[in-house]
């Protein structure tokens, strides 16, 4: 089954918040309650920026690609050992004021995924391992290559989402989810060859961060 794609410039999700803030905000304006009229536009903006959902595509069209599922900034890139086996760690911190849906790295099928839902603690705190919510998923690309995906919240008032079942077919930058301020960590076969390095910036579903042996 094919994943219903969001293509408004706004994420279905954030209507109904925005429109309730405006019409706060067109109340205030006719009573002249300038203070709540600053408060509440200052809160519509926020969220149409946090809410909103352009429209992305990559010039790399090689089926072996990677691409980044996040916006963000790349905070590291490692070796790892998962379950006795090395793998290649991307770690992704994507801002609140970086677009928030999260999109497919490539043509496949979503295997499954798991959400923990918990606390938004600052991923600075050591306890924020254990109890933050977070949600987990592995993608396997149509040459049968496989990559999981965590994302974690972390200081937020939004909750991750995923939108997406298990054996779900995705094409690439397919959104499938939502993610407004968190770390996102890409575990990569040990032999993919990383195109990126800390300190870069990605677009999900446009930023190539690597490539399938």
């Amino acid at each position: 089954m094919m994943i219903q794609n969001d293509t408004f410039i706004l994420s279905k999700r954030g209507w109904l918040p925005s429109i309730l803030v405006a019409a706060f905000f067109l109340f205030f304006t006719m009573t002249t309650l300038h203070l709540f009229q600053f408060v509440s536009g200052a809160l519509l903006i926020a969220l149409l920026l946090i809410y909103r959902n352009p429209e992305r595509t990559t010039t790399i069209n090689e089926a072996n690609s990677i691409l980044s599922s996040v916006d963000g900034v790349v905070l590291g890139v490692e070796d790892t050992l998962i379950d006795e086996k090395m793998m290649k760690k991307v770690t992704v911190l994507n801002g609140l004021w970086d677009v928030s849906m999260l999109r497919a790295p490539f043509d496949g099928i979503v295997e499954g995924y798991q959400i923990r839902h918990g606390v938004s603690l600052p991923l600075s705190n050591p306890l924020s391992e254990t109890l933050n919510e977070k949600a987990v998923l592995s993608f396997r690309s149509v040459s049968g290559d496989e990559i999981f995906i965590e994302h974690m919240s972390d200081q937020s008032c939004f909750s991750i989402e995923i939108e997406a079942q298990s054996e779900q077919k995705m094409k690439e930058g397919c959104r499938y989810g939502f993610l407004a301020k968190g770390r996102t960590i890409l575990y990569l076969p040990y032999n993919a060859i990383i195109s990126i390095y800390p300190g870069s910036n990605v677009r999900a579903g446009e930023s190539v961060i690597g490539q399938f042996a």
